[in-house]
């Protein structure tokens, strides 16, 4: 049977995008799924071409490499960011891995200034208080040179939301829909036994409340796709939870 390669390099983007950016395959895999023979030079430039048409590059080169492993990376995700810069010197600028430089030493700081890995649904919460120009409730950023907006699109990354989406008048009526819906907090613990037990169970139902909006507009976002069980690495992206703050971020897990 005839593989169009066209489809198989749509399949092969999508498990890139859902493993965050990158694939680790082995030869015999990657001639099987684009149905080459063998990988000889005219046809390895062939599959460089088809997988550069839907925003991929592989590294080793698939002709020249001398091992049995290669990786697949989606050129607009970070790590594929990264991949360019170290594998193409001479054309890509530096600036990928000087963020990452950065993004690391600040994530490795020390424990006050490290930030938490979260649900992925909290940081979509943190993702639409930033679209409608709120500071996030309980974060902080470290990257004192990055405009607000350069936050928002570097967490739409990390979410692997679609690359249109920080723009969309759509989006900031959502946000701001959900953002209307936070529990307000906290509740008055010093009240005395029924009056405490009454404001926490309010309290309670708030958040499921506002917690079933939340998996709703994720489920719009994602256009019905399954909201990921994945964690963001808030440390990478320069934001650090403030341990000051009242409550902590364990409460949509």
């Amino acid at each position: 049977m005839t593989i169009d390669r066209n489809e198989a390099a749509v399949g092969l983007k999508r498990d890139v995008r859902e493993h965050g950016g990158f694939l680790t395959m082995q030869k015999d895999s990657l001639r099987e799924r684009f149905g080459i023979g063998k990988l000889a030079k005219n046809n390895s430039e062939d599959l460089l071409a088809t997988l550069a048409e839907h925003g991929m590059i592989i590294l080793p080169h698939p002709y020249y490499g001398t091992g049995w492993t290669f990786r697949i990376y989606d050129v607009e995700s970070e790590i594929g960011k990264i991949a360019r810069a170290v594998g193409d010197p001479q054309e890509v600028p530096e600036t990928a891995l000087v963020d990452v430089v950065k993004l690391c030493a600040r994530a490795n700081a020390g424990r006050d200034r490290r930030s938490d890995d979260v649900p992925w649904l909290v940081a979509l919460d943190v993702f639409l208080q930033l679209v409608i120009g709120r500071a996030p409730e309980g974060w902080e950023d470290l990257d004192d040179d990055r405009e607000p907006y350069q936050l928002v699109a570097t967490l739409a990354a990390s979410l692997q939301l679609p690359a249109d989406i920080v723009d969309a008048k759509e989006t900031v009526r959502i946000a701001g829909a959900v953002c209307a819906c936070r529990p307000r907090g906290p509740w008055w613990e010093g009240a005395h036994s029924a009056l405490g037990a009454a404001l926490a169970e309010a309290a309670r139902k708030h958040k499921d409340i506002f917690d079933g909006v939340l998996r709703e507009a994720a489920k719009h976002l994602l256009g019905g796709a399954q909201i990921p069980s994945r964690e963001v690495e808030f440390g990478r992206l320069g934001l650090r939870y403030r341990r000051e703050a009242q409550g902590g971020i364990g409460w949509m897990r």
